[in-house]
């Protein structure tokens, strides 16, 4: 019963930190919020990632340019399959091109310079409150980083055309839509 309380509460943070706040709200901007609820994804999307939301929306703003060529940060047809699937994958430097515009958003800004302050904080607080909270905050890294792999390796055909796959939505809410999210707007 612990496992699928975890895999609810890895889903639901995953949904608000990754597919609204990271992917919808910073690096594609479809969707608008309030500063506090936008400063709230992020919050969420830092915790359940350790990543700097500059650095993830300038990473996927580079695979959606360069989807599946040599430039893809990545793209499991230059790369190995298990470097994606485990995130262990790093782009040295961003083109600034990519992120010029998200320097001007305050909270995109102070989640990107003061991510490990937030992510310790908020172990400490949650080790005092209860410390079956922190290990599944602990325990959201490495799920995150697998999961959300599955996208890179499984959401490119050979070609490397964008395909759908349904059961990355268990994994990735709301992600499988593959093709339509690569679709020119």
């Amino acid at each position: 019963m612990t496992l699928l309380y975890f895999y609810m509460f890895y889903w639901i943070v995953s949904f608000l930190g990754f597919t609204i706040g990271f992917h919808r709200v910073v690096s594609h901007k479809s969707i608008n919020l309030h500063p506090v609820l936008e400063a709230f994804v992020l919050y969420v999307g830092v915790v359940a990632s350790a990543l700097s939301p500059l650095g993830w929306a300038g990473m996927h703003r580079m695979h959606h340019a360069y989807a599946d060529t040599p430039k893809d940060p990545h793209s499991p047809k230059y790369m190995k399959w298990y470097s994606i699937l485990f995130s262990a994958y790093r782009v040295k430097t961003i083109p600034r091109k990519f992120v010029r515009d998200l320097y001007k958003n305050p909270r995109v800004m102070f989640f990107h310079k003061y991510k490990w302050n937030v992510l310790f904080s908020t172990y400490a607080v949650t080790l005092l409150i209860n410390p079956l909270i922190t290990l599944w905050l602990v325990l959201l890294l490495p799920t995150s980083f697998i999961f959300f792999g599955l996208i890179n390796v499984t959401g490119h055909d050979s070609n490397g055309n964008p395909v759908n796959r349904w059961w990355i939505n268990l994994f990735a809410p709301f992600e499988g839509n593959h093709t339509k999210h690569h679709e020119p707007k």
